[in-house]
């Protein structure tokens, strides 16, 4: 084909496409005022159900509606593009209802909003003890001066926060290795308390041993799970020892220095050898190089100023093909970004879950309420956990 043929197909091309985009744009015109007379319907549903007081949400009638839709159409990609349309209108419809609603003896995020000011010169509890990896994140938080204690359990801290014994808990939520510390996010839901901040610290564990001792001695290795799990390549040079799962790693550093057993080592960070008088048998033995966890400082109270820009909640849903689609279609389409999102079991109903989801924005900002309200709409129990800011 010689380039006088070649640019003969190109201006064809382009005026089939031409056509093509104008054929769309004369449907898009059509389509447009019937849209928006859909929605004037909506805001009419809305008046109804403020007057009755029913929610925006009628999941059944929304299956089955979005079903008798693809009924009408043959062939599986057809129905599953008339199901993603249909289900975005009526995304598009329900969000309106639910800014019209909002107010009407219905709780939405502007119910659950009620931030305090920062606590001045805190009360601080941090999982562990002294020389954790916790207590590091405390001090990057609020200051080497900071008033702070170890407590030795996840609970032990929430029981702290409740008992007004301290007005704020630092602990572990997530590391880059081995994933979400499930503990900490189960009691969040439980206790209802919130997060105001988060810090992030890398984590270079190194095997701690008593003095005298030598690689070759060891037998028995303590550490939290975490650390067992973060160290697991390195333990396999060890050969025969035994893993022992303790309460934390330097409450694991502790033990082996109060022992003073020349076969037991402890996996802690390098600043527990000085503190509690032991030998650094090995460096920097996590699996990655790059390991680090993210810690939480958790209140009682909600905080919130402009400079948040990171959002934390908990919901369920009903159990249902579609409904987690749904949900995340309110995301989407709010152009707020999902940074994360995980379930855990339900304890009193079997095989269903609370998910726990980490998303981009500031509750003072009116569009992302009206997106977490939205979101809120279409849940069976929603809880906020926190809006909150990376401390750099």
């Amino acid at each position: 084909m010689d380039k006088e043929q070649i640019n003969n197909k190109e201006i064809e091309y382009d005026t089939k496409l031409d056509e093509l985009r104008a054929e769309i744009d004369r449907i898009d015109s059509e389509l447009l005022p019937l849209f928006l007379r859909r929605m004037e319907l909506s805001s009419g549903v809305a008046d109804y159900k403020r007057g009755v007081g029913k929610a925006v949400l009628d999941s059944e009638r929304e299956k089955q509606v979005l079903m008798s839709k693809m009924d009408l159409v043959e062939g599986k990609r057809q129905k599953n593009e008339v199901y993603e349309f249909y289900a975005a209108i009526m995304s598009i419809s329900r969000e309106r209802q639910t800014r019209e609603l909002v107010g009407c003896n219905r709780t939405m995020v502007e119910d659950l909003l009620d931030p305090k000011s920062p606590i001045d010169d805190p009360k601080i509890v941090f999982y562990g003890a002294g020389g954790s990896y916790t207590e590091q994140a405390a001090i990057k938080y609020f200051g080497a001066d900071s008033k702070r204690r170890s407590v030795p359990t996840f609970d032990g801290a929430f029981s702290e926060l409740e008992s007004g014994n301290a007005d704020y808990a630092v602990l572990p939520i997530e590391n880059s290795y081995t994933g979400t510390i499930a503990d900490v996010i189960d009691l969040l839901a439980k206790y209802g308390y919130f997060i105001t901040g988060e810090v992030d610290v890398p984590i270079r564990h190194c095997l701690l041993g008593v003095h005298g001792a030598e690689l070759s001695d060891i037998r028995t290795v303590y550490s939290h799970e975490q650390g067992i799990m973060q160290s697991r390549e390195f333990l396999k040079t060890l050969g025969e020892v035994e893993l022992k799962e303790y309460y934390s790693t330097s409450q694991s550093a502790q033990k082996v220095a109060t022992d003073g057993d020349k076969s037991k080592a402890a996996i802690a960070g390098r600043q527990n050898a000085e503190l509690y008088g032991l030998k650094v048998l090995a460096e920097d033995i996590n699996n990655s190089a790059k390991n680090t966890t993210r810690f939480i400082i958790v209140s009682k109270n909600l905080e919130i100023d402009e400079s948040c820009d990171k959002i934390s909640a908990a919901f369920t849903l009903p159990h249902q093909s579609g409904e987690l689609h749904r949900i995340l279609a309110c995301f989407a389409r709010g152009d707020l970004n999902l940074v994360k999102l995980e379930s855990r079991p339900l304890y009193d109903r079997n095989f269903e879950y609370m998910f726990f989801v980490d998303y981009c924005g500031n509750l003072l900002d009116g569009h992302v309420r009206r997106v977490t309200n939205n979101v809120i709409e279409g849940t069976g129990e929603f809880k906020l956990l926190g809006n909150y800011k990376l401390k750099e």
